[in-house]
């Protein structure tokens, strides 16, 4: 009886593709570069996602990306936790903190409202977000979404959320192009943005 022999190469540019932004002719790239490359550079990056799928949880407070219970940022004496800054994802915080413009804190939701994918507000971090801000001293929430249907919707849902507790809401300005995703804004418009938040 014949034995199906596993296409690994196949199975690599496959796993490739699932990641954000790779599509077929660039998770083949990938593949074929990691076996062409020196044993020990495939082997160092596997093991490096394998430490840090093992060892990077969620911040309990704020829900970024964290090696610890709480996060560098969360666990710092020197932010202003006056001000909390609410965006969709861990990678926007670090877009954020290469602009070197807020020194708030941050609150993660890991995801937008999205009707259409079949994300409502219980799927992402709303609960938690509410609960945070009736529990904190904060004097202002900026919310930092995309400025996209998704992103929009997800804003008007927290200021509605957050309207009866008496805290300025306030949003980027709209240096940013509708449309466009915060991980992509060059760090000057970025900061622009941030310096010129207005009120909701």
């Amino acid at each position: 009886m014949a034995i199906d022999k596993i296409d690994y190469v196949k199975e690599l540019v496959t796993s490739l593709r699932k990641l954000p932004g790779i599509g077929e002719r660039s998770a083949r790239r990938l593949a074929f570069h990691i076996l062409s490359q020196n044993e020990a550079i495939a082997y160092n990056l596997a093991n490096t996602l394998t430490n840090a799928k093992k060892n990077v949880n969620l911040c309990r407070q704020c829900f970024n990306l964290s090696y610890d219970e709480l996060c560098p940022i969360c666990n710092s004496g020197s932010r202003n936790t006056k001000t909390l800054c609410v965006v969709e994802n861990p990678e926007i915080v670090y877009v954020f903190e290469k602009s070197g413009n807020f020194k708030g804190v941050y609150h993660v939701l890991h995801g937008l409202i999205s009707p259409l994918e079949g994300i409502g507000p219980s799927d992402i971090k709303l609960k938690e977000l509410v609960e945070r801000v009736q529990n904190g001293q904060f004097e202002e929430i900026l919310i930092a979404l995309n400025p996209n249907s998704n992103g929009e919707a997800t804003a008007f849902y927290i200021q509605k959320l957050l309207s009866p507790l008496d805290i300025s809401i306030t949003t980027l300005a709209r240096g940013i192009p509708v449309g466009s995703d915060l991980e992509y804004i060059d760090k000057d418009t970025l900061s622009e943005a941030i310096s010129g938040r207005r009120r909701l």
